[in-house]
């Protein structure tokens, strides 16, 4: 009787497991243990307590909670239980409570489970059992938004099981902690937790290599509780994804559900595909938006077997919800909402994947789909069934005003009936997120004149404030970011300007804060920064810079407007490059520099807006130091002039257009500053350009007599941040120079590219003119510029190579000989140098690279180059350049540069060689000198 007891008790253990899906790990041998005890105790009283406790545990696994709870709770009617077995059976009903949204019978019932323990004596069975219920009410508060409370009491079991040296608890308990911190967004301390619970402490949670994930698998793998491993791989899946790293995220979620499928082990099957769905749809909306950025064709098909992955990942796993018993009503709404969420994603991509079968079927789906949700059944109030009625919310306020969304006062009552249930849960956050989101509808719907127009734009306003407050009581920036924002746009909607700018300041302010913090910003904004970050800076500048035809922006409103884009600038490229960068210098301080000014042109919806910082006020006629202009033109008349413009320029001719194109564009931004630029002796502009300005060459810029660079030196900047550098002047300088004149035949990393039959040459220059350091061909591989960090570093690199700058990290490289060196690469080679000043790059030189052609975004690539090799100042090319005129001004620039006695800035040097290149005959075309720009210090 004994043993057939404990086998059945461990069965329900496993039912227990199997329940748990995206709630906090229940490990299988921490139950276990216990079962030695309580089946020996049961196992001697009354027959109809074993079989009702049999009842209980068949019920609880097939889902059926409350027949569980009403056999758990006949057994405690039974005499002569122990106090051990009657903690036992409370801790079961509150983890049964909780999984109906019984809150109070739940908590009642753990309170009493640890009443009973506090009349036993203290024993390694009593602490299991104590660990065991304190998991549970962990759970229980967790349910319930409770985080904080729920974290404490993982933390709590933790301990005892450290206590006991018990590993399998230990590692469960460490779990449950890590998806209490995510869910505050801690997700770098969750990833932590998860690698400490695995043993990997040393391990980093950014994961980059294969080699660090197979670690991570086989350390999951070793863990003997299957149920660990799923949960472990699925949550720490779930925290790379909220951090960006999603090829990362894929690779554990795939052997999540492997091993939920070679277990059959269904509900966690079905959530461990729900994870890896929003994996892959994720992907698809970040190659989605790299596509649209750089318009490259062939990236269509990608896109299209992006989109069939998370698809079938959501039919697989609704195939196998038919095989759930009831009682996963919460599963089941979360899979069809998700779904539906994708299937929106997937309508508004229709353009991009019109030849696909796929996109024929989405509208069918989608209205298919909408009609399934209709005939679910409501969900046991939790903190996850309201996330999930709030995403269903957005979904429907996305499709507005379509005839597919359903009526505006359905989703009102969806919203207000999800923000009561967050009120009986007194969960806060949720509370915020729910009238947030009201607030949202209320707004688009007074966009669409739905109703009294300024009656709903009040309402939105109320719901929104209301919601900001909730979020900041919460303590909530990630949430309260949205809501500022949103707050912004309905003030501005409502010409309240003045506290329109108010609430923008506070939103980009929280959204800085949140940069430099370890907790995250809304996940969304991790792989959507066009969606979800960029239009809050642009709509503040436009709030600004705004003017009337008498009033021009104030000195303080200009000064706010440039940090704010500097701060974009800076947003990108740390979304770009998904990493943090360190402000080292700003120049917003005063400048030492007095014969530069820094250009900001910015482009605006229906104006290109124009700022110039100077460095002094030179005359009582210009009593400040910035200066504003504007012209009243839409951002697509300008972006299409700079396209056609820098088609122009590569052109091996000078045609009448691009004159009349290159003069429009400096009549635009120089000539009205043309006189101060005269009375303050400007020697070197400083151009902070934005969007499709930034491909463009400024030197190019003709005044109808000559080039904008014959008569200044110019450098670009990607914003206030640079990194600080000395004066050539006061450097030893010395190069590292590599080349790659020839291409390996069959060899796929060099396919479509040309030999570079003058890059000997080239590198002969650099030989004659400074110590150097010679790598040709063969002797050009990845590991050579990997063996740079074991030596000296140079003072100048120079890449002779092929190369491609694109706004998608993973289409940006240089060519070596064995392999293409990516943009992870490049960073991985060079920042592993030391950071003594004697290994400081003050110049990195790429020559024959280009921007990769149509992206109007590519130099965030060249950008992420200069970054990330830890260089002061790069010069590159924006397009590809003919041979000979490159080794030509190379040999210019290169004999400034061997000069013993160095008086120019690097900006200066630049231009004059490029001045020469300009005069010489079979060169004087733009196609030959313009393209060469200098990224970062000029100094």
């Amino acid at each position: 009787m004994k043993l057939s007891f404990l086998r059945h008790l461990i069965l329900f253990v496993l039912g227990v497991v199997l329940t748990l899906g995206l709630a906090p790990v229940y490990s299988q041998p921490i139950l276990e243990h216990h079962s030695n005890v309580i089946s020996a105790e049961l196992a001697s009283t009354a027959a109809v307590s074993q079989r009702l406790l049999e009842q209980g545990r068949s019920h609880y696994q097939q889902s059926q909670w409350r027949e569980a709870i009403m056999a758990w709770q006949t057994a405690l009617g039974q005499p002569n239980l122990s106090q051990h077995q009657q903690a036992t059976l409370w801790s079961y009903l509150g983890m049964a409570h909780s999984k109906i949204g019984q809150w109070e019978e739940g908590e009642r019932a753990i309170d009493k489970a640890l009443q009973h323990l506090e009349n036993l004596s203290e024993s390694n069975d009593h602490s299991h059992l104590l660990a065991q219920t304190l998991n549970a009410q962990g759970q229980l508060a967790f349910a319930q938004g409770r985080t904080e409370a729920a974290l404490a009491s993982w933390q709590a079991t933790t301990e005892i099981y450290q206590a006991l040296n018990y590993a399998s608890g230990i590692t469960g308990s460490l779990i449950n902690q890590s998806q209490a911190l995510e869910t505050i967004g801690h997700y770098r301390q969750a990833c932590q937790l998860i690698l400490n619970a695995i043993d990997l402490p040393e391990q980093r949670c950014e994961l980059r290599s294969t080699e660090q994930l197979a670690t991570i698998i086989q350390a999951f793998e070793r863990q003997s509780d299957v149920t660990v491993q799923i949960i472990g791989l699925r949550s720490l899946g779930q925290i790379l994804r909220l951090t960006g790293q999603l090829p990362e995220a894929q690779q554990l979620l795939t052997q999540s559900v492997a091993i939920a499928e070679n277990q059959n082990l269904t509900s966690q099957h079905v959530r461990s595909l729900l994870s890896l769905a929003q994996v892959e749809q994720d992907l698809f909306e970040q190659k989605r938006d790299r596509f649209e950025r750089a318009n490259r064709q062939r990236d269509t098909s990608e896109l299209r077997s992006l989109a069939q992955k998370a698809l079938s990942q959501y039919l697989e796993a609704e195939q196998l919800t038919t095989s759930l018993t009831e009682g996963h009503d919460r599963l089941l709404t979360q899979l069809a909402v998700q779904k539906l969420a994708f299937l929106v994603t997937l309508q508004s991509a229709n353009p991009e994947l019109s030849t696909d079968e796929l996109s024929i079927n989405v509208a069918s789906l989608l209205q298919s789909q909408l009609e399934s949700i209709n005939q679910l059944p409501p969900s046991p109030p939790s903190r996850a069934a309201i996330l999930t009625n709030i995403q269903l919310a957005r979904t429907y306020i996305s499709l507005f005003p379509s005839p597919l969304a359903p009526p505006l006062a359905e989703t009102i009552t969806l919203l207000t009936h999800t923000y009561k249930q967050a009120i009986t849960l007194n969960d806060t956050q949720t509370q915020s997120y729910a009238l947030g989101t009201l607030g949202h509808l209320y707004e688009k719907a007074a966009k669409q004149s739905v109703g009294s127009q300024q009656e709903t734009w009040e309402q939105a306003q109320e719901a929104t404030e209301r919601a900001l407050q909730l979020a900041q009581t919460a303590q909530s920036p990630h949430i309260a970011y949205q809501w500022q924002w949103q707050l912004g746009r309905i003030l501005t909607a409502q010409k309240s300007n003045e506290k329109a700018i108010i609430a923008y300041q506070a939103a980009a302010q929280t959204l800085q804060a949140l940069r430099q913090d370890l907790v995250a910003i809304d996940s969304e904004a991790q792989f959507s920064f066009r969606d979800n970050v960029e239009p809050l800076y642009r709509e503040l500048v436009t709030l600004l810079v705004k003017s009337s035809t008498e009033t021009a922006p104030s000195q303080q409103n200009l000064s706010q407007a440039i940090q704010e884009i500097d701060a974009l600038q800076l947003t990108e490229l740390e979304n770009f490059l998904n990493c943090n960068l360190t402000q080292t210098f700003q120049l917003s301080e005063p400048q030492a520099d007095t014969t530069t000014a820094i250009i900001y042109p910015i482009l605006l919806p229906d104006q290109l807006a124009v700022i110039v910082r100077f460095p002094q006020a030179a005359s009582q006629k210009q009593t400040s130091a910035l200066h504003f202009h504007h012209i009243d033109i839409s951002e697509a008349q300008v972006s299409q002039i700079l396209t056609d413009l820098r088609q122009q320029s590569e052109n091996r001719y000078i045609s009448n257009d691009f004159f009349e194109q290159s003069q429009q564009v400096y009549d635009w931004i120089i000539r009205p500053i043309r006189p101060m630029l005269d009375q303050q002796n400007i020697k070197t502009l400083v151009f902070v350009s934005d969007g499709s300005l930034r491909n463009l060459p400024m030197g190019i810029l003709h005044n109808g007599q000559h080039f904008l660079l014959e008569d200044y030196a110019i450098a670009i900047s990607p914003g206030l941040q640079l990194p600080q550098a000395n004066p050539l002047e006061q450097v030893q300088l010395n190069a590292i120079a590599f080349g790659l004149s020839e291409v390996r035949p069959n060899f796929q990393p060099h396919a479509g590219f040309s030999p570079l039959a003058n890059v000997e040459t080239e590198l002969e220059t650099i030989d004659n003119q400074l110590p150097s350091r010679q790598y040709l061909n063969q002797d050009f591989t990845a590991n050579a510029l990997q063996n740079l960090s074991n030596s000296r570093r140079a003072s100048i690199l120079h890449l002779a190579t092929h190369g491609q700058f694109s706004s998608d990290p993973d289409n940006t490289y240089l060519l070596a000989w064995d392999r293409r060196v990516t943009l992870s690469d490049f960073a991985q080679i060079l920042q592993s140098q030391p950071t003594a000043t004697d290994k400081d790059i003050e110049l990195l030189i790429l020559s024959a690279c280009k921007t990769a052609s149509g992206d109007n975004r590519a130099t965030l690539g060249l950008a992420g180059v200069a970054i990330q090799s830890g260089a002061r100042s790069t010069i590159a090319s924006l397009w590809a350049v003919d041979d000979q005129s490159t080794t030509e001004l190379m040999s210019r620039l290169y004999q400034e540069l061997g000069q013993p006695d160095i008086s120019l800035s690097r900006a200066e040097m630049l231009r004059q060689a490029q001045v020469e290149l300009m005069h010489t005959p079979g060169y004087q075309a733009p196609c030959y000198w313009a393209p060469y720009i200098l990224v970062g210090n000029w100094s």
